[in-house]
């Protein structure tokens, strides 16, 4: 998911925020609800399980926006002159580490509250109690290799995309370096940290990729046409997006490897279409953006532990009870990630500077 918050913009919060309501939604739909394929859904439940089903395009949607935004703030730095790697590494590591270290203190509370209970699960998606939580999984999260060498930590499986965006935001100021940088011995080094890098992030990690340097190629774009967006109406491109997103369920089974491309460019239609645009005000979902990173870094473990709770037979029969306690349990997840956000994400500037302070490296 993408936790930049450089280059803030109101139209990309709502953006993220909607991603971010999404991946909720679809994780608690998915524990509570049975898979559209068994049947038993009314017509007017075909809506809504499709916005609940965007989990996996939302984590696309977030590397565009991320590689804009945090791809944006690396080209606009080194354009300026005063881009350093100590300072890079210091705002993306308190960016990351502020709110990755108390999700997984979330997860561990979470998980040893159920203790050997098995979830309970009436829905898709079924969660058991093997979840990894030894010192090994810990660490391997904690340094961004959740899904690359180690497994996520315990059931807070959302984690897996951290580890990618972590690396990517390595890889491209490396890659930057290897293109433009005058001395040999920086372009070697930075060769050897982007081979390495690729070379852990695997295929998965390329493909990967493809969002996240896109939304980097629009920035690099746009720097270039400061103020010019896209004209015409400002819903256009939100009116695309959402038509890509109908299109991809319908995708033949030989073309769903379409499905992150063209949400790719749908996504930086999207963003390109807010450049140079008035702000948005009064808008009920944008500040979903402000809390987007934590409520995705957190909202799993606890979305586990509350399904168990109130899952039951009775979610397996259609009409509009079963779609109140999947919304009731987004509406709690999304409330619980409030508080949250205040004593730890919100304070990230904070301890931006704290240790800044104190931190020789940084300049």
């Amino acid at each position: 998911m993408g936790p930049s918050r450089d280059g803030h913009r109101p139209g990309l919060e709502l953006l993220r925020g909607l991603a971010a309501l999404a991946v909720c939604l679809g994780h608690v739909r998915a524990f509570l609800l049975p898979p559209f394929s068994s049947g038993g859904y009314a017509w007017w439940e075909t809506p809504l399980f499709f916005f609940s089903a965007q989990g996996e395009v939302a984590v696309w949607i977030f590397l565009v926006l991320s590689g804009y935004l945090v791809g944006g703030s690396v080209l606009h730095r080194r354009a300026a002159g005063n881009w350093s790697w100590s300072d890079y590494l210091l705002r993306r590591g308190t960016r990351l580490w502020v709110v990755l270290v108390p999700a997984l203190a979330v997860t561990w509370l979470c998980d040893a509250s159920r203790g050997n209970e098995p979830a309970v699960s009436a829905g898709a998606m079924v969660t058991g109690v093997d979840f990894p939580h030894d010192a090994r999984t810990l660490l391997g999260n904690l340094f961004f290799l959740q899904d690359v060498v180690v497994a996520p930590y315990g059931s807070n499986t959302p984690l897996w995309s951290l580890a990618y965006e972590f690396w990517f935001y390595l890889l491209f100021p490396a890659a930057l370096v290897v293109m433009a940088d005058q001395g040999w011995w920086r372009r070697l080094v930075a060769v050897l940290l982007a081979g390495g890098i690729l070379w852990l992030v695997g295929p998965r990690g390329w493909w990967l990729a493809i969002p996240w340097l896109s939304g980097a190629a629009l920035a690099r774009y746009t720097m270039h046409r400061p103020g010019q967006g896209l004209s015409g109406p400002r819903g256009l491109p939100w009116a695309g997006l959402a038509a890509v997103l109908l299109l991809i369920p319908f995708l033949p089974a030989g073309g769903k490897f379409l499905a992150l491309p063209l949400v790719t460019v749908a996504t930086a239609w999207t963003v390109w279409g807010e450049t140079g645009r008035p702000e948005l005000a009064g808008l009920p979902v944008a500040w979903l953006g402000k809390i987007s990173y934590t409520l995705y870094a957190v909202h799993m473990p606890i979305a586990v532990l509350l399904t168990s709770a109130v899952a039951g037979p009775g979610l397996l029969v259609a009409g509009p009870g079963r779609w109140l306690v999947v919304l009731g349990v987004t509406a709690a997840l999304v409330l619980l990630a409030c508080p949250l956000w205040w004593a730890f994400e919100g304070r990230t500037e904070a301890i931006r500077v704290a240790l800044k302070r104190r931190l020789p490296l940084a300049p």
